[in-house]
């Protein structure tokens, strides 16, 4: 075989694509070398991120069945959502202050009507690593984390598992409970059952109203879906197809994403 042909076929290989997703270019982020049980997400928008007037979440459901978390949580009672990392300014902030990152639980608060509720989890300083300006453009953000942030213990002791719909949700995403002890993530960095990860990048306006998503619905995609099996080395690259609905702001408006998982 050609060499050069040889070479191709190889990178190719290393791009890992799933049904109703276009896997576009082969650049590998970080150069396809992390630590173990890390996670590793670059986000792109149209024009500069504006982490004082957005929101950026990284949403995930980590139970290992039921499917995507979508924009309008709302409507289907935040299924399938188990976790969300938002990146933004601190809340009640001031002029342009430096974003921070939040990683958001989802529970049922059993016994009660108020619907699902958001924990914020206490992230400790070696597990996650976000830089709100990756490209020195303005328009891509990183974060690398440890797996097992996503697989605290309950908040509750009893709450739902994260594909179960709710009747009257409550908080809007980055609408969190007020902060408990720092909980210890389980030793493994995912449980066997909870090998398969479903994933959605979602902006929502400073209310927490979401106003674009991954898919090309836009802020009321239904059909966008990227699943991820998080004990096989991946590395996904997509750009969001043309023909996308397009938000008011360039500032708001998700271009692609660029993801490495290794187990």
């Amino acid at each position: 075989m050609n060499r050069r042909l040889g070479f191709a076929v190889l990178v190719i290989a290393m791009v890992v694509a799933a049904c109703g997703r276009q896997v576009t270019g082969l650049n590998t982020p970080n150069g396809g070398s992390i630590a173990s049980g890390t996670m590793l997400i670059r986000v792109n928008v149209a024009g500069t991120l504006d982490f004082n007037n957005y929101k950026y979440l990284i949403v995930f459901n980590t139970s290992g069945t039921g499917g995507e978390p979508l924009p309008q949580a709302y409507a289907n009672g935040f299924q399938n959502y188990s976790y969300s990392l938002l990146f933004a300014a601190p809340t009640g902030s001031q002029g342009v202050q430096a974003p921070i990152a939040q990683l958001l639980q989802y529970y049922l608060n059993p016994g009660t009507t108020s619907g699902l509720q958001t924990y914020n989890v206490i992230i400790p300083v070696q597990s996650l690593q976000f830089t709100p300006n990756e490209n020195g453009l303005g328009s891509q953000f990183q974060v690398q984390f440890e797996r097992q942030l996503l697989d605290q213990p309950s908040v509750t002791g009893s709450a739902a598992p994260a594909g179960s719909p709710v009747a009257s949700p409550s908080p809007s995403p980055g609408t969190t409970a007020a902060p408990k002890a720092s909980a210890t993530p389980a030793a493994l960095p995912t449980n066997a059952s909870q090998v398969n990860w479903y994933i959605n990048f979602i902006v929502t306006d400073s209310s927490g109203v979401p106003v674009d998503s991954m898919g090309t619905g836009g802020a009321t995609d239904t059909s966008y879906t990227l699943e991820v099996n998080t004990s096989q080395a991946q590395t996904i690259n997509y750009t969001k197809p043309a023909g996308a609905v397009v938000p008011s702001s360039p500032n708001e408006q998700l271009t692609g994403f660029s993801l490495i998982n290794e187990p």
